[in-house]
């Protein structure tokens, strides 16, 4: 095991970079730290990426999730689901949950390209592995909010709105 750390606030995206170029595994992957999406679920998980999978996702926003949070916030994550779903052409209905795996071959062929260093990290990485036809699997979780969060949700939301405008805009010329 190896401990990173930084002195400075670095973003989820860019700590997540840093930690994956770090590990050594075949098999990686990361979850909240506040273990929101209930540990039952990391067999499938892992066995997602070793059944042939190159990127597996917990999802909240399927019909057999079951989840606990503030309305507030279910609503703003619907609706930025439903805005990545019809600009970006992603086919997941959670792009957001923190409870995720990758190949890493797959995960190190796509990394250089995502330009985003924050929250929408995760979502313009599952777009492009789409878009690249990489094979991307969504499971069901039981999922319950964590006491504190650095979502800030005015903020957040026109931050990963206009990510979302920008991949669009990027793809609009690929």
């Amino acid at each position: 095991m190896q401990h990173l750390h930084s002195e400075q606030r670095q973003g989820r995206g860019r700590a997540l970079n840093r930690a994956f170029r770090a590990s050594g595994g075949e098999i990686l992957g990361y979850i909240d730290v506040d273990l929101a999406t209930d540990m039952s679920h990391l067999k499938e998980l892992i066995q997602s990426i070793r059944d042939g999978y190159d990127f597996a996702t917990g999802s909240r926003m399927l019909p057999q999730s079951n989840v606990k949070r503030p309305f507030k916030r279910g609503f703003a994550s619907k609706g930025f689901n439903y805005l990545t779903r019809l600009m970006l052409g992603s086919k997941l209905y959670d792009h957001q949950c923190g409870f995720k795996s990758f190949r890493r071959e797959a995960l190190f062929s796509l990394i250089e390209k995502v330009k985003d260093t924050h929250w929408f990290w995760d979502t313009e990485l599952f777009v492009r592995a789409q878009r690249a036809g990489y094979r991307v699997k969504e499971f069901p979780v039981v999922w319950t909010q964590g006491g504190t969060t650095k979502v800030n949700l005015v903020k957040d939301v026109f931050g990963m709105g206009s990510q979302i405008f920008r991949l669009w805009y990027e793809f609009l010329w690929d």
